[in-house]
Order: C-alpha cells, then sequence, then structure tokens
C-alpha cells in the first residue's frame, strides 16, 4: 500500500514538472494600417523547453475572414537540452473599414497560459495617404466603363455554361463556380477545390464565403489571392478564387457539398412611374437600395480510387504525392557515450502532416532515442508543399568505424500510379573509446582464522525421550557409519540440485530473467547511487542502464537499441492491465535520465539525481508487482 501510495506521489510530481515547463507566445502583424483592397499576415510564435508546446487559440475577429496560411517547427538540441519553436501564419481579409482589433492569442498547457498583447488595425476605405494605390475589390470598384472587346453577343435562348441572362442578353450580374483539378483522384491524394466568385456590380461590403461540406476529406485552406479583371460572356467581371485543398481518406463515392456566398448588391428603388404621388416619384429618383443575395455552387461528387496492393512496399506508410530525402549528421567524429544528432529532411507535395516517421534500420551498435518531428508547410495556388523533419538522438556503444546504413522512404506517386523509393546515402560514423562505463567492482575478502563463538548461558534444555526398538537400531547403524559416507551423500545431493538447476535454466532463460530483474536493477542502482557524488556521469550511465536492462529482461528481449517507444508498446501487448500511470512515469523517468546524462547542469541535472535513483527503484518496484500478478 506504500508502495503504491509513494508511486502515485511521484507520478503526480513528475507530471507537475512537466506542465511547469516553460513556454512563450507571441504575435506580430506585418501592417498596422490597411485597405479593404489589402490583406495582413498575422504571424503567432510559440517556444520553449520540451518536446511539447502548445497549440495557440484565436480570439474571435469578426472584422476579418481568417485563413490559415501553414506553420512551421523547429527543434534543436545543444548540449542534450531541446529547444522547440512553432509558427503559425494566418492571412486576415478585412471585411469592412473601421478600427479593428485582433484579442489576445492565448496558449494553455493545462497549467500554465499564456497571451499576447492585443494588436490594434486601422482599416480604411482607400489606400492609406501616400502608399500606392492598389486595385479596387470589387467591393468598391465601380460599374465598367473600359470599352469591352468586338464579340459577339451570345445566342438567344439558353445562356452559356447555362447561367442566367444579364442585360442585354450578356452574362449575369454575379455568379459563382466551383470545380476540383483530380476528379479521380487516389486515397490521401491532393485535391484542389477551386470556387471562382465573379460580379460585375458594385457590392456593398465584402462577401460572406461559407466553406462547403467535407466530410470524408481533410481539408487546408489556401490565402486568397488579389481579384483580378476579366471578360466572361460578353461583360468585364472582377474575379475573386478561393480555394481549398482536400485529402480523401476513405475509397468510393466523396461528395463535396455546395459552396454559399453572401453578398449586398446596390439596386435602384422600384418606384411606379405613373405614380400619382409626385414627390415619391421626384425624391426617389436615382435612389438606391440594398439587396442581399445568395450564391451557391452544385456539389461536386468524386470516385476516390483505392492505393493498388500489387507493388506496395514494405516501408510504406500511406503518403500519396512525390518527396525527395537526404540525411545529416551534427558530428561524425565522437567517442563512445557521447550523442549525436541524426537528421531525416523529406521534402515535397502532398499532405505532409501524415508523414508516419521513417522505419529505421536495424543499428545493434548505436542506442536509438525517439525520433522528433517538426514540419513546415506551405501553402499557394497549386497547393501544399514543404519539408518534414525527423531528429533522432543516436549514442555509438562500440568504437570504431560505424556505419549508418541506407534509410528508405516509400510514397505512392499519383502520375505514375506506381509506388516509388527514394533513400538516404549511407553514412559513416568514427567512434573513439570513451570512458569507462561504471566503476571497477571492489571485492573483500573473509577474514581468516574465523570467528569464535562463546555461549554465555543456557536457557533451554532439550529433553531426550527413549528410543524405542526399532528407533534404537536405526541410531545404531548411524552412529557407526562413517563420516566419509555422509560427505559422499551431501555431495551427491548437491550434485543433483546443481544439475537441476541448470536444467531449470535451460529450458527457461526467459523466466530467470524475468525473476531477476528486480534484483539486477536495484544493485545497479545501488552502483549508481555510490558513484553520485565522485562521477556524475558514471552515475548517469548506470542509472540509464538500470532502467533499460530491466525492461529488457522483463520482456526478454535485446537490451541493444531498446528505445522509449519499443519498451511501452511491448508492456501494452503483453501486459493489457498495466496502468496507464506507470507507463507515463516510464515516459518522464526514461526522459529525465537522458536529460541528466547529456545536460547535468540543467535543470533535472546532477541536482536531482538522488530523488531520480528514488524515482526509477519506485518505478521498476511497482513494475515488477504489476507484472507479478
Amino acid at each position: 500500500m506504500k508502495r503504491a501510495l509513494l508511486s502515485s506521489i511521484l507520478l503526480a510530481c513528475a507530471s507537475a514538472a512537466a506542465l511547469s515547463q516553460e513556454f512563450n507566445v507571441s504575435a506580430s502583424v506585418n501592417r498596422t494600417e490597411m485597405s479593404l483592397e489589402d490583406q495582413v499576415v498575422l504571424t503567432v510564435s510559440v517556444s520553449g523547453t520540451g518536446a511539447g508546446l502548445p497549440e495557440p487559440q484565436l480570439p474571435p475577429m469578426p472584422n476579418f475572414n481568417v485563413h490559415g496560411a501553414g506553420q512551421s517547427r523547429n527543434f534543436t538540441f545543444v548540449n542534450g537540452v531541446m529547444t522547440n519553436s512553432a509558427e503559425y501564419r494566418y492571412v486576415l481579409v478585412p471585411r469592412f473599414p473601421g478600427k479593428a482589433v485582433i484579442g489576445p492569442i492565448s496558449a494553455s498547457n493545462g497549467n500554465t497560459t499564456r497571451q499576447t498583447a492585443p494588436i490594434e488595425i486601422a482599416v480604411l476605405r482607400h489606400a492609406p495617404a501616400g502608399g500606392a494605390q492598389p486595385q479596387q475589390p470589387p467591393s468598391q470598384r465601380p460599374a465598367p466603363q473600359a470599352p469591352l472587346p468586338q464579340a459577339a453577343p451570345p445566342a438567344q435562348g439558353a445562356p452559356q455554361g447555362g447561367l442566367p441572362r444579364g442585360p442585354g442578353g450578356f452574362g449575369p450580374d454575379l455568379y459563382v463556380t466551383a470545380e476540383v483539378d483530380r476528379p479521380h483522384p487516389y486515397v490521401n491524394e491532393q485535391i484542389v477545390l477551386t470556387v471562382r466568385f465573379y460580379t460585375a456590380v458594385p457590392l456593398m461590403g465584402n462577401a460572406e464565403w461559407h466553406p462547403p461540406g467535407t466530410q470524408g476529406f481533410l481539408v487546408e485552406d489556401i490565402p486568397p489571392g488579389q481579384p483580378r479583371s476579366i471578360v466572361e460572356h460578353g461583360r468585364r467581371y472582377s474575379l475573386s478564387e478561393i480555394k481549398l485543398v482536400l485529402f480523401p481518406v476513405q475509397p468510393g463515392e466523396l461528395t463535396i457539398g455546395p459552396s454559399t456566398i453572401v453578398c449586398q448588391v446596390q439596386q435602384e428603388m422600384n418606384v411606379d412611374p405613373f405614380s400619382p404621388d409626385f414627390f415619391q416619384r421626384f425624391f426617389s429618383q436615382g435612389l438606391m437600395q440594398v439587396q442581399s443575395k445568395e450564391l451557391k455552387t452544385k456539389p461536386i461528387v468524386l470516385k476516390v480510387q483505392p492505393l493498388p496492393e500489387a507493388g506496395k512496399p514494405s516501408s510504406f506508410s500511406g503518403f500519396v504525392g512525390r518527396l525527395r530525402v537526404k540525411a545529416e549528421a551534427d558530428k561524425r567524429s565522437l567517442k563512445v557515450g557521447d550523442a549525436l544528432n541524426f537528421t531525416l529532411t523529406v521534402e515535397g507535395t502532398g499532405n505532409l502532416k501524415s508523414l508516419a516517421d521513417p522505419q529505421l534500420p536495424d543499428m545493434p551498435q548505436f542506442r536509438l532515442y525517439d525520433t522528433v518531428s517538426s514540419v513546415d508547410i506551405e501553402k499557394d495556388a497549386a497547393g501544399v508543399h514543404g519539408s518534414k523533419v525527423f531528429k533522432t538522438v543516436m549514442v555509438p556503444k562500440v568504437s570504431g568505424r560505424l556505419n549508418i546504413p541506407a534509410i528508405p522512404v516509400s510514397f505512392f506517386d499519383p502520375s505514375k500510379r506506381a509506388y516509388d523509393t527514394v533513400e538516404t546515402r549511407p553514412m559513416d560514423i568514427d567512434a573513439a573509446p570513451g570512458a569507462a562505463a561504471g566503476p571497477t567492482p571492489v571485492y573483500v575478502s573473509a577474514s581468516p582464522g574465523g570467528t569464535t563463538i562463546t555461549p554465555l548461558m543456557q536457557d533451554i534444555r532439550h529433553v531426550k525421550a527413549p528410543a524405542g526398538p526399532g528407533l534404537g537400531r536405526l541410531a545404531a547403524a548411524l552412529s557407526g557409519a562413517s563420516w566419509l559416507h555422509l560427505i559422499a551423500l551431501a555431495v551427491f545431493v548437491l550434485s543433483l540440485a546443481s544439475f537441476l538447476h541448470r536444467e531449470r535454466l535451460l529450458h527457461d532463460p526467459a523466466g530467470v530473467r524475468f525473476r531477476g530483474a528486480l534484483d539486477k536493477a536495484e544493485a545497479t542502482l545501488s552502483r549508481a547511487r555510490d558513484a553520485q557524488s565522485a562521477d556524475a556521469q558514471t552515475s548517469a550511465g548506470l542509472l540509464s542502464e538500470a532502467l533499460a536492462q530491466f525492461l529488457a529482461d522483463k520482456l526478454n528481449c535485446a537490451r541493444s537499441g531498446l528505445t522509449l517507444k519499443q519498451a511501452q508498446q511491448i508492456v501494452k501487448e503483453r501486459f493489457p492491465g498495466m496502468p496507464e500511470g506507470h507507463l507515463h512515469q516510464l515516459k518522464l523517468l526514461w526522459e529525465e535520465i537522458d536529460l541528466y546524462r547529456y545536460a547535468p547542469s540543467a535543470p533535472g541535472g546532477t541536482g536531482d539525481a538522488g530523488q531520480l535513483i528514488d524515482g526509477v527503484r519506485e518505478l521498476i518496484r511497482a513494475i515488477d508487482e504489476e507484472m507479478r500478478r
């Protein structure tokens, strides 16, 4: 009961320490004064230590239409300390003039909440004084006055494209269309949906766009571009385009719902010219009224193709698009026990967020730690592209010329309708011999001569009953037996026990490892505590070895190359009743041990070594107790 209570306390303390990691959030804009024709780029940055950072939460911004413009992440390792930063970009399109305020942007990790300061933006009806005069959007552009090209009017009857006729039999005043670039995509293939809004009459304010229903798709929005002038159906229009990138997640027929645009247009007041009211006819001439218009596109049905099974490589994880890959290490020469940062960069087009961690080949000469990934996404009219970076800390366990083999990354190329695989180049690492892994054991021999025990008093005298006839003969036979026979009998019994023990070890080595794991780990922890004050680096290595070897013995797997992710996965598979709190505490202690080994001066370093050893001892005891049930 006390052990479980202490484990719960340690888990709570470790969780509180993880949640109290410091982070900062900031926000900036590229301009604070703009016109209705301009756009604002809002950049939100979150930085801190540790592998996880909270995502920012945007406040309501009714003065703007908000579009995500991508994000990027960056991880750096300096002396074992990881610094994490994320940058989120948004494009803000003003909806009407006036003073606009971007409220505080918050980020919370469950324990601490950070906020940015409000940002004020002045939205002018026209371009600021002294600035360039940008092209007017449809909401402020007057009716076209330029001469139209000499084109024959459309034939009477149904207008082109099934659109209703406008004035003079030409195109309508405003309309909207939607189309995709790939009507028969593969699962997880990038699709660009383009919604085009045509206006030939002035609008009262910016139009309001309602995105379509996209059930069965992953969606990425693309920042809108500037409106442009175009001639369609015999009329000059201002064309605005809105693009979405869709990734179908399942085969079969999927429907993209209608896109809706709501806008306000000017219209002359409908006055009866033959009305007897003279004043009504006189004062209503030239007056305009506002009319609300709602435009919708037609639903689009896509026939999504499944990925073929033929030719699928073993390293394929579901990515569809095009990729290229490269690898690099921050050092090519180091000592055994030192860490190097191995970076794998994958660049290409497609849903890079869904790109799984690469399958690293078997490298028994290295100790591998969990891979940390970051993604840098860019969006433009062509779709989504960018890069994803995977960083892994590797520690050589032996000296000599070590090789990091080629790492394959597989994907499905829809343009070729086939699978493809790209590989990194093999890399050689020179590892020089390092310091000893641990302190030299000291053995103390027994003192010669033995020890004499002198009885001081006797408080119990045994009462011996007289032996019967049968017992008397047995006692006489035993008393007549020589000591040589007794020694031979004892040797035989010991040999038989030793033989049975060896047979047991040969037939059940996994059980022997399982039962002896706790004692072996506690012995290593005791050595780590003894070496704590004299050699912190040796103590850290013994502490790491105790936890990793305990898990390897319990799970009957190789210690070489055992990572935290592999250990957690095997524990969940073989011991489904293992409490989640133990697994979470295992992750926290594993990371703290790495920090203690490679950054002893950082928080959680040598100053917390004693608590860290106690935490590992309580954790392995709790895990051992759960596994023995």
